[in-house]
């Protein structure tokens, strides 16, 4: 397989394999992961962490936080705290990724996903060379 090829079936497998033994945020609505430390929300948004990948932090773009999640198999009655600084990640909309964490030196890319489970064309892009080994 070419390298994009490999990337879009290991993405793929991911984000499969996430959704098949998730964490549901418990409004029901979000997507689900495999963790709830890979679930992130951000203005009425929930972003899933996109892996190990280079990139560039941009301006602090406002608070993200952790949905309430329950990856023990019980409800869930806490809301969001909106506690961690969500960045602009740079080349990339935050309608589609941002980085979040306790400062810019130590942030974690996090994207939107598809209904389908895949990234945006763009967030595929920007990482189709951007994936460390």
């Amino acid at each position: 397989m070419t390298g994009s090829t490999s990337m879009r079936a290991v993405l793929a497998a991911t984000a499969l394999a996430a959704l098949a033994v998730g964490c549901i945020p418990s409004d029901g609505g979000g997507v689900s992961a495999g963790s709830c430390d890979d679930v992130m929300e951000f203005d009425h948004r929930t972003y899933l962490s996109v892996g190990d990948v280079e990139f560039t932090v941009g301006a602090e773009a406002g608070a993200a936080g952790r949905p309430p999640c329950d990856d023990t198999g019980g409800e869930s009655e806490e809301e969001t705290r909106f506690d961690m600084t969500a960045y602009e990640v740079e080349g990339l909309d935050t309608g589609v990724a941002i980085a979040v964490g306790d400062s810019p030196h130590d942030v974690r890319l996090y994207a939107m996903y598809e209904e389908d489970g895949d990234l945006p064309a763009e967030v595929q892009k920007f990482i189709g060379g951007g994936q460390k080994d």
